[in-house]
């Protein structure tokens, strides 16, 4: 007989992050690869047992969060600006929301880091990595 589950790392982090996002952000949000112009793309890093609860289990989510944006030519000052812009006040939007909507999805949310990188193949592109961290406990 199949065990009954629930897709806690979709439904309960990737799903409710990925609407914070886009109720802040005019910007896609995608899950394989970056598209267009600009674009944030969502990927799970980790799942990591906290504590086994008597009622459930606590889980420990990383989630790496990356904006890209093509700009013409190589990149320049304005160019750090607006990822930073975007990386700043994708920050902010976790810091003020640290507990999903729903409140049962997750909660302790933070942006733990960003980092800056250029591509190596294409100095047009400029991206900011973001890890985000969460946490959420499965009621047995």
């Amino acid at each position: 007989m199949p065990i009954d589950y629930t897709n806690i790392l979709f439904t309960k982090i990737i799903e409710p992050l990925t609407s914070l996002i886009n109720a802040e952000f005019n910007i896609n949000v995608n899950y394989y690869e970056h598209r267009g112009g600009s674009s944030f793309l969502i990927t799970p890093e980790s799942d990591t047992l906290v504590s086994k609860l008597s009622y459930g289990t606590q889980r420990e989510y990383d989630i790496q969060i990356s904006y890209q944006v093509r700009f013409p030519g190589n990149y320049n000052k304005n160019s750090i600006k607006q990822v930073s812009g975007i990386m700043e006040r994708l920050k902010r939007l976790v810091d003020n929301n640290p507990t999903s909507s729903g409140g049962s999805e997750f909660f302790d949310a933070n942006i733990s880091s960003i980092e800056y990188e250029i591509d190596e193949d294409d100095n047009s592109l400029l991206r900011g990595i973001a890890t985000f961290n969460c946490q959420n406990i499965e009621a047995l």
